[in-house]
Order: structure tokens, then C-alpha cells, then sequence
């Protein structure tokens, strides 16, 4: 697909400069002249629509083009299943996992594959990656048949330095690493697959504590009566200790007996109907579950939450600053955010929904700008993409998960929008008030 790519632009450009050339220089009548170039102009739009639509006709309010599609591994196989990339800013190099066969894939600035990492470099269950500036590979690893859950740490030469049992550390019995970003304190940050918090590591990999943003989150409210002291089934007394079995046959004792025995109950242990039970699920305040974590050069730390669809912005102090974004179905909401990526020169955020097959795209301010994709197999379209990552020239790099392939993406817009600073009204997309803070 790459080499279809450059080679059709390469003799586009070819055919387009003969033409410019015969015409100047040529010893043919000027009449014949201008009816061969009339009739090469005519054919050219036939072969080059192709290479132009990424730019024309564009279904988004901003200009998409495809830069290059990866679907190959360095054995020359398609890729199965790409989970997660990251870009290295040292080497300039992306780094894919490669989640069908548990490798690890790297590819060259010229998005061609270099190597790729395997059970050799102690590499069997990768699920997130991260390069430091000093060429160490912090590697999210789940579980396997040999191997707990752990973090593995390679050097620049991709020989293995340490493993880092995560679930060793407090509260994290059932800890399985993800996602994990280096901040620019040193300290390392870690998400869990369903898991409520952010592990937060020293530089040398020594546990420090849990970084929790919390809100609003939907929590079953039915109580597990089978652990209260007393029982509350209406056939035993409080404080007799254990009540005689029921038999399944038994017919259930009249509600007006049932009040009585209940009488004296407080309102929360009182049992409920089913359907009172349902009515009760509410959302109550506390820690969200945490899906993926990046921390800016100037030391704020965007953590993103599948539950709540929003991005919680922390300083370099981790002292909470605000969090933006909304549930939902329909444009410019996430349904399943699965993680995002920072543009420091744009200044924007961009975050990826697994379930709407989109990349919203939100300015500095917590703003909603745009988005672009949708379901689907042509270039710049996705099927359940998981993961994006900026390169060198500003290109999102998107993991598509089920159309087993990653794509490498030319946005084109300007936000404009400073952290925290002050409002930029211009109007680079040609929106009103595009720029402007989100009201909430």
C-alpha cells in the first residue's frame, strides 16, 4: 500500500513534468502541442483522484490526508489485532503492539518495519509501551500461563534491566498494567485494565502512591444481605444468630407478618423487591476507573477514563486542575474512549472511541472542536480503533484494531488555544467561537 502510494504520486509527477517539458522544448506545431496537452490534461484527474481525495471531498471540517497505512511485520505477515503505538521522539521511531501475536513491531520514519520484539527479549503479553529520552522500554505486560502481571523495563538495546511486580504493591492484588507514561518528574504512571486509580512509581520503580480522580460514577446500590449479622428474610428474630434453613418449596410468609417482624429494622437493612433494588442504582462520588495516562513537557498529566468519557488534567504537582468531556452517543461525545494523544503545537487533545470508530479532537481549554472518521475500511476510516500516538510531523498514528492495521493520519487545523491562558478568538476552522473554554 506504501509503495503503491509513493510510486503512483512519483510517476504522476513524472508524466505531469514530460508534459510540461515537450511542450516548452518540443519542434511540433504549436496547434499539436496544445491538442496533446488538452488531451493528458483531461486523463490526468482519472489517475491521480486517488491520491487526492484525502485532501478534496472530505467528509470532516478539516482537511484528513493518509500519509502511509502499516500492515506488515517485519516478516513481511499482516499484522493481527495492533492494541497500542507509541512514538519514539529520539529515534523517531513508531513502536506498535502487535496484539494478535504478542510481539512488539518497529518501524523507521519511513514506516517501513525494523524488528521486532518477542518471548527472546521477554516480551509475551505486551499491552502498552513507552520510550524514555534515555531509550529504556517501559512494557505493560498481562498475565500468562509463566509470567504474573508485571511492568518490563529494556534498555536502548532491548536487553531486559528489570521486572517490576506490580501486584506486590498496596491495593493492587488484582492489578494488571496497561498503559504507562513517564512524567517529567521521573515518576512512572501506570493504568490497570479496570482498575479505579493511577499507580504512580519512582524512577527506579518503587511504589509511591495512588493518583484517584474521582466523580460521579454509577455504583450498584443492593446490599449483600448473605454477610449481615442478623437476618432480614422475615423468617428469623434479630440477634437469635443463625436462622433455620428455608425450604425451597415454602411459600413466602404473608406481608402483613413481614411488616411486623421488619418493623424495627433501620430503612437500610429492610429488604427490597428486585425492582426497588434496579430503581436504586445511582451515581455516587468516587474513584474512576482509569484507561490511559500522558503527561505533557511542561508536567501536567491528562488521565482518561472509559467510565466517565472525560479527561482529568492534573498539574505537574498532580494537584487536580479540571476534567472535560461527555458520555454519550452522537458527535462530539465519547462512548468508549479507549486513550488519547497531546499536541503541544497545536494545543489540542485528541482521544480515540473504540465503540463510535471516531478521534474527537478538543482544544487546551477542554473545548470540543471536531472529530473525524467513522466505521469503516477505506483509508481514514476505522473499525474499532484502540490507540493513537503523534510522530515527528504531526501525524496521528492510529492503531485500527479490526481492520488490522495501522494508519498513519495528516490533519490539517490550527486550535490556538494556550493551557490555562487567555481565550483565542480566532476562527482557524471557520467555526464560531471554536476556540472558546468549555462552559463547564
Amino acid at each position: 500500500m506504501i509503495l503503491f502510494h509513493i510510486g503512483a504520486k512519483w510517476i504522476m509527477q513524472r508524466v505531469k513534468g514530460k508534459i510540461s517539458r515537450s511542450f516548452i522544448f518540443g519542434d511540433a506545431s504549436v496547434v499539436r502541442r496544445i491538442a496533446i496537452l488538452l488531451v493528458c490534461i483531461g486523463l490526468l484527474p482519472i489517475q491521480t483522484a486517488l491520491l487526492a481525495q484525502p485532501e478534496e471531498n472530505t467528509p470532516w471540517p478539516v482537511p484528513v490526508k493518509t500519509v502511509a497505512i502499516i500492515n506488515e511485520d517485519d516478516q513481511g505477515l499482516p499484522l493481527k489485532f495492533p492494541s497500542a503505538v507509541f512514538f519514539d521522539k529520539t529515534m523517531n521511531e513508531i513502536y506498535v503492539v502487535n496484539g494478535g501475536n504478542g510481539r512488539i513491531n518497529l518501524y523507521g520514519s519511513d514506516y517501513f518495519p525494523r524488528i521486532s520484539l518477542g518471548t527472546g527479549r521477554g516480551v509475551d503479553s505486551p499491552n502498552g509501551i513507552f520510550v524514555a529520552g534515555d531509550g529504556r522500554l517501559f512494557i505493560c505486560q498481562g498475565r500468562t500461563a509463566k509470567n504474573p502481571a508485571r511492568l518490563t523495563i529494556l534498555n536502548a538495546a532491548f536487553f531486559p534491566l528489570k521486572e517490576i511486580l506490580v501486584q506486590q504493591f498496596p491495593e493492587a492484588e488484582s492489578f494488571v498494567p496497561n498503559r504507562v507514561y513517564v512524567g517529567r518528574n521521573g515518576n512512572i504512571y501506570v493504568t490497570g485494565i479496570d482498575f479505579r486509580g493511577l499507580m504512580v512509581l519512582d524512577s527506579e520503580g518503587n511504589f509511591l502512591h495512588w493518583l484517584k480522580p474521582k466523580d460521579k460514577i454509577w455504583v450498584d446500590q443492593q446490599l449483600d444481605y448473605s454477610k449481615l449479622p442478623q437476618d432480614i428474610t422475615g423468617k428469623g428474630q434479630m440477634g437469635e444468630g443463625e436462622p433455620p434453613p428455608v425450604p425451597e418449596n415454602e411459600e413466602p410468609p404473608e406481608i402483613e407478618q413481614r411488616e411486623t417482624e421488619m418493623a424495627n429494622l433501620p430503612d437500610f437493612l429492610k429488604p427490597k423487591g428486585k425492582e426497588v433494588v434496579e430503581e436504586e442504582e445511582s451515581k455516587k462520588f468516587g474513584p474512576v476507573q482509569v484507561t490511559d495516562v500522558v503527561c505533557g513537557s511542561e508536567g501536567h498529566i491528562y488521565i482518561l477514563s472509559e467510565e466517565t468519557s472525560k479527561i482529568y488534567v492534573y498539574n505537574a504537582s498532580e494537584e487536580f486542575l479540571f476534567a472535560f468531556g461527555k458520555k454519550g452517543g452522537s458527535s462530539g461525545k465519547m462512548s468508549r474512549p479507549k486513550a488519547l494523544a497531546v499536541d503541544e503545537k497545536k494545543k489540542c487533545v485528541y482521544v480515540v472511541d473504540y465503540m463510535r470508530h471516531t478521534i474527537l479532537i478538543y482544544n487546551f481549554a477542554g473545548r470540543y472542536l471536531f472529530e473525524i472518521g467513522g466505521k469503516g475500511s477505506s483509508p481514514r476510516w476505522f473499525n474499532f480503533p484502540t490507540a493513537l500516538a503523534l510522530d515527528g510531523n504531526g501525524n496521528l498514528v492510529v492503531a485500527d484494531l479490526f481492520n488490522q492495521r495501522v494508519q498513519v493520519l495528516d490533519v490539517k487545523f490550527e486550535a490556538g488555544v494556550a493551557l490555562f491562558g487567555p481565550n483565542d478568538q480566532s476562527e482557524t476552522l471557520n467555526k464560531q467561537k471554536l476556540n472558546e473554554p468549555s462552559p463547564e
